[in-house]
């Protein structure tokens, strides 16, 4: 069983650690690979937020992006098994409104 608001998982060697904040150093070192600091000096690990975090069967997946407007969104994903996890970054390419109709 896990705190899935936290990500702590129970009974395990993970216990106790804070994966959401984990995820969000993850995004923020990705984003300074970018070269985020040249034309943002003040951006910090504070500028990135998770949007959506879950730990299911073992693994985390968390979705950050950053108060940055360049349009980057992250997937941070990591499988405790194989003790491997990976960053996707997204850039938002399109905005299409849309109407439902009744």
């Amino acid at each position: 069983m896990a705190d899935n608001l936290k990500g702590i998982p129970f009974s395990s060697d993970d216990e106790g650690l804070d994966f959401p904040t984990l995820a969000k150093q993850i995004v923020f070192d990705q984003a300074v690979s970018y070269g985020v600091q040249t034309e943002n000096p003040e951006f910090s690990v504070n500028d990135v937020y998770v949007v959506w975090f879950a730990y299911t069967l073992g693994s985390w997946k968390a979705l950050c992006s950053t108060s940055l407007p360049d349009g980057r969104y992250y997937e941070v994903t990591y499988g405790a098994d194989r003790k491997k996890g990976f960053v996707d970054t997204y850039r938002k390419t399109h905005n299409v409104e849309f109407y439902l109709s009744d």
